[in-house]
């Protein structure tokens, strides 16, 4: 789909994510093993106790494919079945099927494609498209340290990766575990250049707000909001952002900003949530590689509290006619020329944005830590 051409659009519904899962669960064809050739394994797909392997269709037509195989002891008959058995699991791979499936009919093309889900007597297999490019963790790996084209080569990648998620937060969906292991890049060609796929979608939530975080947080440590350890409910779009914020980070530098958002946990993000994240900015090496709007859109992503933070999607607060700024107002990505290439969603939508009540939350979010040492990066 051209950016752009996507407009208004209506949202996914919890009603239809339910009947999607349920469909593909009552309508599962047989796996058959002689349909695939095996071409080598790709990763590890831990909390599902399964696999990802790169396949070959066999027949006239052959394409490669990624095929994720799970344990029908783990994902069981169904989505009824598994929140059964797996009533505190934040991570649902039927909730993953169901997104797959409902985001092929929004025609929404930032992510892998469904293609089938199949079973035998002994795993559920899902089958999309492959992307050939590796994930930006790789991407990262690559380029372990800062170079003078590191923003050239961010920045078509960079924003594509937003379009993506003002895609899927326009649909009402907040994907709640955005990483770079979760962006792959297709392989550039002398037709296409690399473009970012959006995958994995077992921790999104449908809707803005989000129940408070039970024993199990969604998404990793490094990438978690620190609203999402205060134990009630979060706006899921804004913890969004601050994931991306993470991800942008690592991209430029090569390396996380911090091991975990959860106090106690990190020394340095500890001293970020007493000092601020552009304090602890200028009193890093960052200034000396990059530029000035780079430095303050990742600031403006990784602020400490959701209301302040910088969104994907124009929103109104309750108490104010005002939009607030998006990650596409920031210089770094203003240009029209860059917003042209890479932006598949209208600027037009608004979406409603969650009732603060942040007076306590706040302190709790941005107080110092009472005692012990804490470090500074310099």
């Amino acid at each position: 789909m051209a950016p752009g051409a996507c407009g208004v659009l209506e949202e996914i519904s919890a009603d239809d994510l339910s009947e999607s899962m349920q469909t593909i669960a009552s309508t599962m064809g047989p796996w058959k093993s002689g349909s695939f050739r095996f071409v080598k394994k790709l990763e590890e797909a831990a909390r599902n106790h399964g696999r990802v392997d790169m396949m070959e269709s066999e027949g006239k037509n052959q394409h490669s494919v990624a095929v994720k195989r799970m344990p029908n002891s783990w994902i069981r008959s169904g989505p009824e079945e598994f929140a059964d058995m797996h009533p505190h699991e934040c991570e649902n791979p039927w909730r993953n099927i169901g997104v797959l499936a409902e985001l092929k009919k929004k025609g929404y093309s930032a992510t892998c494609e469904l293609l089938g889900v199949f079973c035998d007597e002994d795993h559920t297999y899902a089958v999309t498209t492959l992307a050939t490019g590796g994930d930006m963790f790789s991407w990262c790996e690559n380029r372990p340290h800062p170079t003078p084209d590191r923003e050239a080569e961010m920045l078509p990648l960079v924003a594509q990766t937003f379009s993506a998620v003002e895609w899927l937060h326009a649909l009402g969906i907040a994907h709640r575990d955005l990483s770079l292991e979760n962006l792959l890049l297709t392989g550039p060609n002398s037709t296409a250049p690399q473009t970012v796929k959006l995958i994995d979608f077992g921790m999104a939530h449908i809707g803005r707000v989000c129940p408070p975080v039970a024993s199990l947080s969604p998404g990793k440590p490094s990438y978690q909001a620190p609203e999402l350890h205060l134990r009630r409910e979060y706006d899921g779009f804004q913890a969004d952002s601050f994931a991306l914020g993470v991800v942008v980070y690592a991209m430029a530098v090569g390396n996380y900003p911090w091991t975990s958002t959860k106090p106690g946990r990190s020394r340095i993000f500890d001293w970020v949530s007493c000092h601020g994240i552009r304090r602890y900015f200028q009193r890093s090496d960052i200034t000396k590689f990059f530029s000035s709007a780079l430095i303050e859109l990742m600031a403006e992503l990784l602020l400490l509290l959701p209301s302040q933070r910088i969104g994907l999607v124009k929103t109104r607060s309750t108490s104010s006619q005002e939009s607030q700024r998006t990650v596409w107002d920031c210089k770094w990505l203003s240009a029209p020329a860059t917003q042209g290439k890479w932006r598949a969603v209208s600027s037009t939508s608004v979406s409603t944005m969650a009732t603060e009540t942040e007076s306590d939350a706040e302190e709790a979010v941005t107080g110092c830590p009472a005692s012990g040492e804490v470090l500074c990066v310099i």
